[in-house]
């Protein structure tokens, strides 16, 4: 499909951490990232799987949408809409006006919209167009500097950190921590997973330097709390589990 190519073609422009882009194109898209309330969450290990329970438990709360990287077989595994994997006419329907966006704006900074920006407005004006109630964002790189984080979500969450894309993020866990971090916004409550005091040291001087408030999974949630009828095997999954617990109830 045409708009499948278009997206893919966008790899050229390889990965620019910042916001300048999306900001531009979010803003010629009439803001729909706006347009619904979100849950926003970074981490190295675990977080596809929390962003999963998080959108599974908010589904009483009405219409859920989920927006994670990578795919494993189809592009629109990424943008999951109320449990289901969204099908394509929607989802070439927001390309297409992203691509319409790109093609006639006369700003620099859309010159040069990467794979994962252009992928994020899509995302953004999918959601927004399904008039959802809640989505629940991962972000595919650090967090500061990722093009998800331009959203001010209802809660961001933060899972357990490790050494990861040491060439984009630092080379110790409190450099990593601090680009996690930064998608603490003022005011707007921070879960931490079980991580490293030195990565909760980061984080929670972070929350109290922007004024949000700070909570850590294992303070608020605990393993005797997870259904019996849990399905995923593997102690790090009750470790997620826990830490999407604790998130529900903030």
């Amino acid at each position: 499909m045409n708009f499948l190519s278009e997206l893919a073609a966008r790899r050229r422009f390889g990965m620019k951490p910042g916001l300048d882009t999306i900001r531009a194109l979010c803003a010629a898209l009439g803001h729909p990232e706006r347009r619904f309330k979100s849950v926003h969450v970074a981490g190295t290990n675990g977080k596809g799987a929390v962003c999963a329970m998080l959108a599974a438990g908010l589904a009483s709360a009405g219409k859920i949408g989920r927006y994670t990287s990578p795919h494993l077989v189809r592009l629109n595994e990424r943008f999951v809409l109320n449990g289901e994997v969204l099908e394509d006419a929607p989802l070439e329907a927001a390309a297409n006006a992203v691509e319409r966006i790109i093609a006639d704006a006369r700003s620099p900074e859309l010159e040069e919209v990467t794979f994962f920006e252009a992928l994020t407005a899509v995302a953004f004006r999918v959601f927004a167009d399904a008039a959802c109630d809640y989505v629940v964002l991962e972000t595919g790189l650090g967090g500061r500097l990722d093009a998800t984080n331009i959203c001010t979500p209802e809660l961001s969450v933060i899972t357990r950190i490790g050494l990861d894309h040491c060439d984009w993020l630092g080379d110790t866990v409190e450099k990593i921590a601090a680009e996690k971090a930064g998608i603490i916004k003022p005011g707007v409550p921070i879960v931490l997973g079980a991580n490293l005091p030195a990565v909760r040291a980061v984080v929670a001087a972070r929350a109290r330097e922007v004024g949000a408030p700070f909570y850590y999974a294992p303070e608020l949630a605990s393993e005797a709390e997870i259904p019996a009828g849990f399905s995923l095997s593997g102690s790090f999954n009750r470790e997620n589990a826990v830490t999407a617990l604790a998130a529900l109830k903030v």
